[in-house]
């Protein structure tokens, strides 16, 4: 019996991917609402494992470590791996075409790959806005009437990573998209 994420014998390289797919978003969509729950009621759970002793306290304490570190985990890689493995699958061989879900995983795929574009050149836009260039670690603020240079510099760094990842996307996304025109 092959696992789940195996290819069968008779599928298509499209359609493993596919299912692999499935299988991320429903890993995904399972630990988001369990992440959710966790973070929420941390307080009562922790109450409760505060009151016991000993051995129990320490297997409590690590469980809930444990559910708290892998929750989101496997929440966001789940997510990552439904996306990836649906945009492969749109470009695989697969028995049955289904056009409408392609153009909704290429769309969803195009975002995620390009969000973090949109976040630098939000940021860039917003440190122009505001006259001043905020960096959560170490906390700096870069004001444009008092800090000309720094908050130039803040901004160019905001463009610089909004190019890089705007390049790492297009490398992925070239050969998908023009071949897709050709």
């Amino acid at each position: 019996m092959p696992l789940l994420l195996q290819a069968r014998d008779t599928d298509l390289a499209g359609d493993t991917a596919r299912r692999r797919a499935s299988i991320s978003l429903i890993l995904s969509l399972m630990a988001t609402p369990v992440s959710i729950w966790l973070f929420t009621n941390i307080e009562p759970l922790w109450t409760r494992i505060l009151a016991l002793e000993g051995s129990a306290f320490m297997l409590g304490a690590t469980a809930l470590g444990g559910v708290l570190a892998v929750a989101p985990l496997v929440a966001g890689i789940g997510f990552l791996l439904a996306i990836w493995f649906g945009v492969e699958s749109v470009y695989l061989p697969r028995q049955h075409r289904s056009p409408l879900i392609d153009k909704c995983i290429i769309g969803s795929g195009l975002l995620v790959w390009f969000s973090p574009v949109l976040a630098a050149l939000g940021s860039a836009a917003r440190g122009l806005f505001e006259g001043r260039v905020h960096f959560v670690r170490p906390p700096r603020d870069y004001f444009l009437a008092t800090d000309p240079i720094a908050f130039w510099q803040g901004i160019g760094f905001w463009l610089i990573m909004a190019a890089l990842f705007g390049f790492l996307a297009w490398r992925y996304w070239r050969n998908k998209l023009l071949a897709a025109k050709a």
